[in-house]
């Protein structure tokens, strides 16, 4: 694949009668944009959102125009530097959030980062820590929305007992982001690959949901009776979203991370209500909490770099989807402009 200085390697999400598709094209490199910033990624991460569009699975509120460039979690370097532009200058490592406004998201309905160099509004972007390595940093978004999520519910800390059920990346963020408070965490997940990654980032206990297996009743004989006093549900499945509720102790907080498409199992209102369970949910990461999470992860040293399972070239994006998809030996997968291979 012939790059040049009018075109670029991309991966490119296609929509046709067969359904959606992914490959890696050649695009011609766009015009400079006065407020924009041109980027070459380092990373670029595969979401669950993503795959969710590839599998035909995403919310239909979501405004997609296909073709288009995929990449929404990413880390680079800033290349060019638009007229209008003030905060960045060439060398300069960035971030960047997804919010365009309403319901478009760079990377998920517009052209996003998987690219040789992209095009991104500098409004949108932060300035990576020198402490904090371009990895570290392409991590953000799935630390940033449990950090808004965890605010959101409450916020922990040592005296706190944490219950993560789901080890996706949304699940090992929270691992990481409530042992980093000091809270004592059980991490709860179907792979054992994954629940290994859990207990790198500081999860003190593992239990695996194997099929027979009662998985509230494991998680009280790790906890004990009391239960936990805040319990993340990760998965969006219903059975752990029903078990969810089974682990708590008395005024303990369930806080929804994961996304359902099925209606949960039925649960017991007199348990809640017995409990006095506080009950909330959070998706997403506002652009507010970005610089946040970048200024936890350069006091606190927070290293969730440990999930990413795999590191793939473009012209691999076929196989880093397909990776991506396999729970039982992948967690998280990045794409960068020339791979780097399993970790």
């Amino acid at each position: 694949m012939t790059i040049s200085e009018t075109s670029r390697r991309a991966v490119v999400v296609h929509r046709s009668d067969g359904g959606l598709t992914v490959s890696c094209n050649l695009l011609p490199v766009p015009p400079m944009e006065d407020a924009a910033l041109r980027v070459r990624p380092e990373y670029v991460g595969i979401c669950g959102s993503d795959l969710e569009q590839l599998s035909g699975g995403m919310d239909p509120g979501f405004e997609v125009r296909f073709p288009h460039v995929l990449g929404h979690e990413w880390s680079g370097v800033v290349v060019e530097a638009g007229p209008a532009t003030s905060r960045f200058r060439p060398g300069d490592r960035v971030i960047g959030h997804g919010a365009l406004g309403g319901n478009i998201w760079f990377g998920v309905s517009t052209d996003g980062a998987m690219a040789d160099t992209f095009l991104v509004p500098e409004a949108m972007c932060f300035a990576v820590p020198p402490a904090v390595s371009s990895l570290r940093a392409a991590l953000v978004e799935p630390l940033a929305c449990c950090l808004q999520a965890l605010r959101t519910a409450g916020g922990a800390d040592a005296g706190h007992t944490v219950a993560v059920f789901g080890c996706g990346a949304i699940g090992l963020s929270m691992v990481g982001l409530a042992r980093t408070l000091g809270a004592r965490v059980v991490a709860v997940d179907r792979s054992p690959y994954r629940l290994d990654l859990a207990a790198r980032l500081g999860a003190d206990h593992r239990v695996e949901a194997a099929p027979g297996v009662d998985v509230a009743a494991a998680v009280l004989d790790v906890l004990g009776p009391r239960g936990a006093d805040l319990v993340v549900e990760g998965s969006g499945a219903p059975a752990a979203q029903a078990a969810a509720l089974d682990v708590t102790a008395q005024d303990a907080r369930v806080l929804f991370m994961g996304l359902a498409h099925r209606r949960s199992e039925q649960v017991s209102l007199h348990q809640i209500q017995n409990r006095n369970l506080r009950l909330s949910s959070s998706t997403g990461a506002p652009p507010q909490i970005w610089e946040p999470t970048l200024r936890l992860l350069d006091r606190t040293g927070l290293d969730l770099s440990p999930m990413v399972s795999d590191v793939f070239a473009f012209e691999d994006c076929a196989a880093a989807v397909a990776a991506a998809g396999d729970a039982g030996g992948h967690a998280k997968v990045m794409l960068s402009p020339d791979g780097g291979g399993h970790r």
